[in-house]
């Protein structure tokens, strides 16, 4: 079992952008193509971690999940014009989505829109949350340590990151209080 590392979600990034020949934001523009009706995970995340989202996106991808960034699929949002049609768009699309995935980083840390995300999407579960913490871990981090709110919640733990193989048993949850459950089971219980 292990964290990921916020160098394995750069290196899963630049080999989606080696893979496609794009730069970042040309690679998740053009997944917006693909744009889908419902996903898997809506993946809540600070816009100023890009890089560390296509990584952290290919990785579930990877792994078998359909995922869903804000700024990638709905690109019509202005991010500098934010009223509650956006908030009203939001709501929608974590209600097309089975499970969330709070992706940790510092910029998450002083993001306004991700604890607004979590705890729409944890009270629209209720009472069978399906919320999870993704932390990304800094160079020289062996632990995940976030703000008290977010031990609230089971963490994202992945088996063979490296790895391109479809393989939902990859992913993991783990709560001290429930131990590991394999992501795919939860999934499989959302739906």
């Amino acid at each position: 079992m292990g964290l990921v590392t916020t160098a394995q979600a750069r290196s899963a990034a630049v080999d989606e952008r080696i893979q496609k020949g794009l730069g970042v934001e040309s690679i998740l523009r053009e997944s917006a193509l693909f744009s889908r009706l419902s996903y898997d995970v809506f993946l809540s995340h600070s816009k100023m971690d890009s890089s560390l989202v296509l990584g952290a996106k290919r990785i579930l991808e990877l792994k078998g999940y359909t995922v869903y960034v804000d700024w990638v699929d709905d690109p019509q949002l202005d991010r500098n014009k934010v009223n509650r049609q956006t908030a009203e768009k939001l709501r929608t699309r974590m209600r097309s989505c089975q499970l969330m995935f709070y992706l940790h980083t510092s910029n998450a840390s002083l993001s306004k829109w991700c604890p607004w995300e979590l705890g729409y999407f944890d009270g629209y579960t209720y009472p069978n949350p399906r919320v999870f913490v993704f932390p990304l871990l800094a160079p020289g981090e062996t632990s995940f340590q976030g703000q008290e709110y977010l031990k609230l919640y089971p963490i994202i733990d992945i088996d063979d990151v490296d790895k391109a193989r479809i393989d939902q048993r990859d992913v993991w949850s783990y709560d001290p209080e429930t131990s590991y459950r394999s992501m795919a089971t939860i999934l499989k219980e959302a739906r």
